[in-house]
């Protein structure tokens, strides 16, 4: 009897363990994880493998980005059982549906406390911009500053950023053979540039050492108090290092507009404003990624003597790697439904087990409307929506030319992509004969039988059972790909700065500050260290290259040296990037 419960025991053991295996670990599955369908709605496994993952927003985001088929919305409910749905978005309908600005009245954004509670997290509040939510500190800061950030001349600043940048670029160029970090130099030429453009202050190298690394401990969130002078932690610092540069700013400076042309604003609230914009870090990663994405594409000279074509390549590098992990979330203020552009009436319901029917519910592709309960907090990974084969021909790829059709980045910033028809590349397309045809008869039409499909020559080698599946994984991909509403959602693809109101308020300016980096970086000819691509992008599939340090930015997982080399004459840059835009 003893013997019979022990195999019983280690049965059920086996059992258990291959159901983990497979269900979380992925182990024994014959198919990859990108053909598999997404994990759409309520889902506690997925919450589960987030958890045993880290339960990290890095760990969300490598789960979002496992698979494309028929992805539209994950989450659960807070304590898992009860409170309010947290849901993670990755299809632009939803991201419409949720931060378009014509629906912002059914929405509202979260501030920073609330955030961090939505991630488990200690809520720490702050009021300054993007921290405020939708609060009377976001409105009151968006209405006295929109007109300085939209409709200033910012090529009035060229001047001031050339020199800023081809400082530091020369002293590296000097020292150390011409070698060195390339985020890290980076950093030093945006904090500096911060303080030119916004204060126009100059701080002495000692100091701006001390400004930089409080940055660094700030957006990482490691807290040293006594690193810094007065015992002051990384935030206190260079708040009150942004607020003395403000106090003193001349006029027409974004500093002094802040401190003494802000009526609405209370003095902690400009406060909080001065130490953001000193904390808006962004073309530091624009540009690492950019120069980077230049150099391995070997279009360096292109990108130099071409301003439209280097506006290109800074456009593509924000979609490819976008500088924030995720826009802030978004609660709703009431019960909504919207339609579900992933639902197909001709496809078959999928068989249920009992369970499922149960306690399941009915599959979210099969529901024509997707029903969105009041109280609903819901967030978006841009990077998800921007690798989307569904949405963008070869995500994959570096292509500047995918933005032939509008190279700016602000004006119109939607994606109007110089696309490729899908379409026309399926094999036997046109009435063509012959084995082509099989295949994409197979992909239109009902899935074959196990019979039928057995008699392929594919099913020889692989079997049936992986054709079938194959089988309705190309064609769920055919259905995503040639919707009708491809277009519409291809506009709701690309999201670098934000959707609706809450879109970056300094986006103008931060692209041309990246625009002057990129440009004297390729005038000092960088390259990568001994003209070796870094592991970085030679070993690291996309999604593994960046790290969402919390939240705040997407730093690069590994270190990339580069080499500089101060050029024999100068040339003035040319730049394309001065369009004022509406508010």
């Amino acid at each position: 009897m003893i013997v019979i419960a022990a195999l019983g025991a280690f049965a059920l053991g086996v059992l258990l363990t291959t159901w983990f295996a497979k269900a979380f670990l992925g182990l024994g599955t014959s198919k990859s994880e990108s053909d598999k369908p997404f994990w759409n709605g309520l889902h506690w496994s997925f919450a589960l493998k987030v958890v045993l993952g880290g339960g990290t927003p890095d760990t969300i985001f490598r789960m979002l980005t496992q698979r494309n088929r028929n992805r539209l919305y994950v989450g659960w409910k807070k304590w898992f059982f009860f409170g309010d749905q947290l849901w993670f978005i990755g299809h632009p309908a939803m991201a419409k549906a949720v931060f378009a600005g014509n629906v912002q009245k059914d929405w509202f954004k979260l501030d920073k406390a609330q955030t961090q509670a939505f991630f488990y997290q200690k809520p720490v509040p702050r009021d300054g911009m993007v921290y405020a939510g939708d609060s009377d500190a976001w409105r009151h800061s968006r209405m006295e500053l929109s007109p300085y950030f939209y409709k200033y001349d910012f090529a009035l600043l060229d001047e001031k950023m050339d020199f800023v940048v081809k400082k530091h670029l020369s002293n590296m160029a000097a020292q150390h053979h011409g070698s060195g970090e390339m985020l890290e130099l980076l950093f030093y030429i945006t904090v500096d540039l911060i303080c030119k453009c916004l204060f126009d202050c100059s701080l002495p190298p000692n100091e701006l050492d001390i400004l930089v690394d409080s940055l660094a401990f700030y957006v990482s969130s490691t807290t040293e108090k006594e690193k810094f002078p007065g015992g002051l932690s990384a935030l206190d610092y260079h708040v009150k290092v942004a607020n003395e540069m403000a106090a003193d700013a001349p006029e027409n400076t974004l500093g002094h507009i802040i401190m003494h042309e802000c009526p609405s604003m209370s003095p902690s609230l400009r406060r909080e404003n001065v130490a953001f914009f000193m904390e808006a870090l962004t073309p530091a990663f624009a540009s690492f990624w950019t120069v980077s994405n230049i150099i391995m594409t070997g279009c360096k000279d292109e990108a130099l003597k071409d301003p439209v074509f280097r506006q290109k390549c800074i456009k593509e590098s924000l979609r490819m790697y976008p500088p924030v992990p995720y826009l802030w979330p978004r609660e709703a203020k009431k019960d909504m439904e919207v339609a579900n552009p992933i639902f197909n009436p001709l496809k078959e319901p999928a068989p249920r087990s009992l369970f499922s029917k149960l306690f399941g519910g009915k599959p979210v592709d099969e529901q024509p409307f997707i029903k969105i309960p009041k109280g609903t907090k819901v967030m978006l990974f841009p990077s998800c929506i921007h690798y989307d084969d569904r949405f963008w021909v070869k995500p994959y790829e570096f292509m500047p030319s995918r933005w032939d059709k509008q190279p700016d980045i602000l004006v119109g910033e939607s994606a109007k992509l110089n696309t490729t028809s899908r379409v026309s590349m399926l094999p036997g397309k046109g009435g063509q004969m012959g084995y082509a045809s099989g295949r994409v008869s197979m992909l239109t039409s009902k899935t074959r039988s196990k019979t039928e499909v057995n008699k392929t020559l594919r099913a020889k080698v692989f079997s049936p059972e992986m054709e079938i599946e194959q089988a309705e994984a190309n064609k769920d991909h055919l259905f995503e790909c040639t919707a009708e509403n491809m277009t519409e959602m291809q506009a709701w693809s690309y999201l670098p700065f934000g959707l609706g109101p809450h879109t970056c308020l300094g986006r103008r300016l931060a692209v041309r500050m990246v625009d002057a980096i990129v440009y004297a970086c390729l005038e000092y000819d960088a390259a990568f260290y001994n003209g070796i691509i870094p592991s970085l992008f030679s070993r690291k599939p996309w999604h593994a290259r960046t790290l969402g340090i919390q939240g705040a930015y997407n730093f690069p997982a590994d270190p990339v040296h580069i080499q500089l080399k101060k050029p024999k004459s100068q040339v003035v840059r040319k730049s394309v990037m001065s369009t004022p835009i509406s508010d």
